[in-house]
């Protein structure tokens, strides 16, 4: 320790170099994980416009409130947050075509209150289709889920 410290005494300008060049370290680290996340964003934003993502919509039958901790199995092993759309009204999960489990939990209410319970996690079973937009219904009665499609909301858009 005694050594250390002579040698920061001898030499001080030591310490600036050492948090310059941990600086610009951060600085090339943090390039490339904003490189990373625009280059994955931008794919994502092609793939909607390409209308390869179809939309998974969630909604509550029976009651008011919101869903959260929305997470996607895609292998049957491995749970992921899902990805949302940029819609603030509805919201809608976007998936690729194929069978996936979700797994979801609410936050509802009977009537518009600022009263609620937290329910969940429930899961479903959802079978998403090229080019078709569905949809996940659950029950705040039966505590039940199932899959619907989307085409009655559509015809407002």
């Amino acid at each position: 320790m005694d050594k250390i410290l002579s040698f920061i005494q001898e030499k001080p300008w030591i310490i600036f170099a050492v948090f310059t060049v941990l600086f610009f370290l951060s600085m090339i680290r943090l390039g490339y994980k904003q490189w990373r996340y625009k280059k994955s964003f931008e794919a994502i934003k092609s793939m909607r416009s390409d209308k390869i993502l179809s939309k998974v919509y969630l909604k509550i039958n029976n009651g008011y409130g919101d869903f959260y901790d929305v997470k996607v199995c895609y292998d049957g092993e491995k749970w992921v947050d899902a990805y949302f759309s940029e819609e603030r009204i509805r919201p809608a999960i976007l998936v690729t075509p194929g069978v996936y489990n979700v797994q979801f939990s609410i936050k509802s209410r009977k009537s518009m209150s600022a009263y609620h319970s937290k329910k969940g996690p429930f899961f479903a079973e959802i079978n998403v289709k090229p080019f078709r937009d569905t949809m996940i219904v659950f029950d705040d009665d039966t505590l039940a889920s199932w899959q619907e499609d989307y085409e009655g909301w559509k015809a407002n858009e």
